[in-house]
């Protein structure tokens, strides 16, 4: 087994890898079959990583929450203060730019859609 560059990627993988672990690029002629496995597998794994997203993006949510319940004035009083205001603005976006991410992988990059 020797270490080779990947042509697409251009980082070192083995010589014995049918694809390349970073850009998912085929290294080897491969069937049909085993094409389509590859691409439903590369959409699992983006699914997996627009899924961890949106759970990142809700502890987000919940640590400003928590802090501005904690803050002074105790409770959830306004006007609410920095550090909270800015996570809670974070974690929203994030939650709302996760499940985009997660729709438009969902509708529009299915594999073996037409």
């Amino acid at each position: 087994m020797a270490i080779i560059r990947c042509p697409a990627c251009d980082r070192r993988i083995s010589s014995k890898a049918q694809s390349c672990q970073y850009c998912h690029e085929p290294q080897v002629k491969l069937t049909e079959a085993e094409r389509e496995r590859m691409l439903l597998r590369r959409w699992r794994d983006q699914l997996y990583r627009a899924r961890n997203a949106t759970y990142l993006a809700m502890t987000v949510v919940v640590v400003g929450m928590i802090w501005w319940w904690l803050a002074e004035p105790q409770g959830l009083a306004l006007p609410i203060p920095m550090t909270p205001s800015v996570l809670l603005g974070i974690g929203v976006v994030g939650y709302v730019c996760a499940w985009v991410w997660l729709g438009w992988l969902r509708f529009y990059r299915k594999p073996g859609r037409a």
